[in-house]
């Protein structure tokens, strides 16, 4: 499945990427595989077991080169005693861009978990790590969002707003200068980065993201948080229960 994915500005709507969805499984020898924390045991694949896994998105220049990624990294899964994805065993994505060495190999960026948090109104939680060399300091929360699982919402990161929110955060979030800046990342208090609007499960999404220009320094930079923001949409789906109760007319129907 392709999408186009457009720059709003005004009324005018300019093409500047095309995004690519696909559920294919990922090799044992895909470039991630260091990073895939799923099992690849036959009795996982073969015994029946409910989970969603093998989720690919591909963000795409103009030219047709990828130039972000989001993989499914942790399958989404129920939880044991439960039909959900829960908070103990959340799902997770990987966010990438291409490595320097070539278009094939590709460099982590990101880490977005998500579950689901049951209640009078269900909701998705998204919690979104920056990942950065282990000489950096290891890796960074910035974001933590709770989304209506069936009317959607807003996952945003606003390092201001996440502190406000978050007193308890044993040291401040940093804030990158631009998305693929993991050598700078600044213990200062950057505000707004990024927003992006979904919608509930079961409901056709056109994600409408929005950026801080200070953050997106090239048309790459802003492939990045293209991918998160389909890994956010595409999580309102993976963290659906995986039964649902069979209407009475349907089940004596059968």
């Amino acid at each position: 499945m392709e999408n186009q994915v457009v720059l709003l500005q005004g009324s005018i709507k300019q093409p500047i990427f095309s995004c690519k969805f696909s559920k294919d499984r990922v090799s044992q020898m895909d470039s991630l595989s260091t990073y895939w924390s799923g099992s690849n045991d036959a009795s996982d694949l073969n015994g029946g077991r409910r989970e969603r896994k093998g989720w690919k998105v591909k963000i795409h220049d103009l030219s047709g080169s990828a130039v972000a990624a989001a993989f499914i990294t942790t399958p989404f899964v129920p939880s044991s005693g439960c039909d959900w994805v829960a908070r103990s065993n959340p799902g997770a994505w990987l966010i990438v861009r291409p490595d320097v060495g070539g278009s094939e190999s590709w460099q982590p960026w990101g880490k977005l978990e998500a579950w689901r948090e049951r209640g009078i109104k269900d909701t998705v939680c998204c919690k979104f790590h920056l990942l950065s060399e282990p000489q950096d300091g290891g890796n960074f929360l910035m974001s933590e969002i709770h989304i209506n699982a069936e009317k959607g919402g807003e996952f945003f990161i606003d390092t201001e707003k996440h502190m406000r929110t978050v007193t308890s955060a044993a040291s401040p979030i940093p804030s990158p200068q631009s998305s693929g800046d993991f050598g700078a990342l600044s213990p200062v208090v950057g505000g707004f980065v990024m927003s992006c609007r979904v919608q509930g499960e079961g409901k056709r999404s056109k994600p409408l993201v929005q950026l801080a220009l200070r953050h997106v320094t090239c048309v790459e930079d802003a492939a990045i948080f293209m991918a998160l923001a389909a890994a956010v949409d595409l999580s309102i789906e993976a963290c659906k229960p995986f039964q649902r109760k069979i209407r009475r007319g349907f089940r004596n129907s059968m």
